[in-house]
């Protein structure tokens, strides 16, 4: 699991029910834009993660473009913690893997 990817699932992990926007996402990982967001890509191919568009007058009023909701699925919940709890283990073993270990549902 790469660090980046890691950095994502536990942010979600903390709260499995909250859903986060990108900007959220950033704030918490420190992740730039071109790193976020293939991560929440790859996690949604993966069915790890769902995300619905945010459309509200509200948007518009504020002048800010619509939000994108992405939150973890109940697959996404049991699979991220399993990987987290691996690349902990490797981690706390000195030992690097350089490939993800995620694999698709």
């Amino acid at each position: 699991m790469t660090r980046p990817t890691l950095d994502v699932i536990k942010v979600f992990l903390a709260e499995p029910d909250r859903e986060l926007y990108g900007l959220e996402l950033r704030a918490e990982t420190g992740l730039a834009n071109g790193t976020l967001y293939p991560r929440l890509a790859q996690l949604e191919g993966y069915g790890w993660l769902e995300s619905r568009w945010e459309y509200a007058e509200s948007d518009e009023r504020a002048g800010r473009p619509p939000r994108r909701y992405y939150r973890l699925t109940r697959e996404g919940a049991v699979r991220a913690r399993e990987e987290a709890e691996r690349a902990d283990r490797v981690h706390q073993s000195g030992g690097l893997r350089t490939r993800p270990g995620l694999q698709g549902a």
